[in-house]
């Protein structure tokens, strides 16, 4: 996919309109629309200005990367990462064997 391709599947996928982007990056109506169209390509600042507007890397943008939405973190998903970060390898593996099992006893 090319970044006009990437650029309207994103709008698409986050529900924004070219005016909401516009808004957001503060780039004008006009040149906005000539990246949407594939009229132009946009400076390295725009290019930031859009990816972090999205909430994108640059390399998703530009299709070197895919776009995975964020999840929002809970407070107890933020916890369980704390602590299975100070884990071994061989302790986060039993402890993701365990969830595992547990979600197939739970049929999850």
């Amino acid at each position: 996919m090319n970044f006009q391709e990437i650029l309207k599947k994103l709008l698409n996928e986050k529900k924004l309109r070219q005016a909401d982007l516009c808004r957001m990056t503060g780039i004008q109506t006009s040149l906005m629309s000539d990246y949407i169209n594939g009229k132009k390509s946009p400076t390295i600042g725009n290019a930031i200005l859009i990816a972090d507007a999205l909430d994108v890397s640059l390399d998703t943008l530009v299709g070197k990367d895919t776009f995975t939405p964020k999840q929002p973190q809970t407070e107890a998903f933020q916890e369980l990462c704390r602590a299975v970060e100070n884990l071994s390898e061989n302790e986060q593996r039993f402890l993701l064997d365990t969830i595992h099992a547990l979600k197939k006893h739970l049929s999850i």
